[in-house]
């Protein structure tokens, strides 16, 4: 196989090989597990409605949400590489291993309490009976940090703790006057509860102060009517704590994975929206570098999926490198090509050369010598084709030409040894004639 025809056949399986291996990423399965706080939360039901329409869309895409205790839980889980996506809220802490995809909604801080507990504002709650989320959950440190900045200390309080379905029952069953949650207004849970036990939400006013101790915080509102219309409960927008809810996946994923699933969540945001109306709350990151977590890569992905390519904007410096090289290939290939005759050309003459010194030969010594440097050729030319200094079609050329000299040596070894035997033969001797009559 000649030069040209090697480099051609290599870069063609290099071609097919990353046309392959594109195939095969992109056709590839990739499972995500998600952890999504408690089945009956916002975050979960979310995470339900992005695996339906993420499946729909991308099949090669197999994601599977779990309950969890709440967003600390998930933050660890995320951080342990025991999942791949969770929901955290953003004054929790996230791992180092979190990046943020997406902002889902926000949060607010929630006191349930019962019309008849005598309860309107946080100070009220002073030796009350009040139902926390479970310790070393996300709500559980909110409410501590709540408590804190209004100086209510747990020798205040009556607590207990549980979970969502246990602290229902103790509101629903009278044992606690008041109950804590993080949930966006209104929300179906708290709705039922209200109904239940003819409750309300009271206050949690100074949010700018609160922000001090914690830029994640920001001021918000449970708007009038939230949870009924007539009469309106709240009775008028009450003002809150808010806190987003943040959708962060693991640096580990890889960038095309996450860029799918933003396209799901910005691109395909009315199914999710059909699903679960809260979906219509899902923002991006902030471009500028403000967010809570380093963004991940996918997302920057997703966003550039419209600028040109590196391809397409130096397309005409690509397409000059690319003339540059075929003409400096095709200068080396011809290059390769006079050397590897001028080699030939070389191997060619020492053969006829010692073709013409055997039919020239004036003895036998000389004839064993051009036999003995023939052998040698021979030699020099295998070596020469083992290393690829000569193809096999070179090679087969050298054979009509070491015939011809190998047939001159024969011949000529032939006429030397007639020559010889005639002179080792003597001449016959010419019979004497008798004169007739003697």
């Amino acid at each position: 196989m000649s030069t040209r025809s090697f480099i051609a056949v290599m870069l063609a399986l290099l071609g097919l090989g990353l046309l392959g291996l594109w195939y095969w990423d992109a056709a590839r399965e990739h499972r995500l597990l998600i952890a999504a706080g408690q089945r009956s939360g916002q975050a979960f039901q979310i995470a339900k409605a992005l695996q339906q329409v993420t499946e729909r869309h991308y099949p090669e895409l197999k994601l599977e949400v779990f309950e969890t205790r709440g967003a600390l839980h998930n933050a660890s889980l995320l951080d342990q590489g025991a999942v791949q996506l969770a929901t955290v809220q953003a004054d929790q802490a996230s791992g180092r291993k979190a990046r943020l995809v997406a902002e889902l909604y926000p949060d607010t801080f929630q006191i349930v309490v019962r019309r008849d507990s005598g309860i309107d504002a946080i100070g009220d709650l002073i030796g009350k009976r009040i139902a926390l989320p479970p310790e070393r959950s996300g709500e559980y440190e909110s409410f501590w940090f709540l408590a804190k900045h209004y100086a209510l200390t747990p020798d205040d309080l009556k607590l207990y703790t549980g979970t969502e379905r246990t602290t229902d029952w103790l509101l629903i069953n009278g044992d606690v006057d008041a109950l804590f949650r993080v949930r966006a207004p209104g929300d179906a849970s708290i709705l039922k509860l209200i109904q239940r036990v003819d409750g309300k939400v009271i206050p949690i006013p100074q949010a700018a102060a609160l922000r001090l101790q914690h830029p994640a915080f920001e001021a918000g509102i449970i708007p009038q009517g939230s949870y009924n219309g007539r009469p309106a409960i709240p009775e008028r927008d009450e003002p809150t704590i808010s806190v987003k809810e943040l959708l962060v996946a693991s640096e580990d994923v890889p960038a095309e994975v996450i860029a799918k699933i933003t396209s799901v969540l910005f691109e395909h945001r009315r199914e999710l929206m059909d699903l679960v109306p809260l979906a219509g709350a899902i923002a991006a990151p902030d471009r500028s570098g403000e967010a809570y977590l380093p963004i991940h890569a996918g997302v920057w992905a997703f966003w550039d999926r419209d600028k040109p390519s590196f391809i397409q904007q130096n397309a005409e410096a690509i397409a000059l490198m690319i003339s540059i090289a075929v003409v400096a290939t095709s200068l080396y290939l011809q290059w390769v090509a006079r050397r590897r005759k001028r080699v030939m050309d070389a191997y060619n003459a020492e053969l006829i050369e010692l073709g013409l010194r055997a039919r020239n030969a004036p003895d036998f010594a000389t004839i064993d010598e051009c036999n003995a440097l023939l052998a040698t050729f021979v030699g020099r030319i295998v070596q020469a084709a083992k290393h690829g200094r000569i193809n096999p079609a070179e090679f087969e050329l050298f054979n009509f030409t070491y015939d011809s000299v190998e047939d001159a040596i024969k011949d000529r070894l032939l006429q030397l040894e007639r020559a010889e035997q005639e002179r080792k033969t003597p001449a016959p001797r010419r019979q004497a004639s008798v004169p007739a009559g003697v």
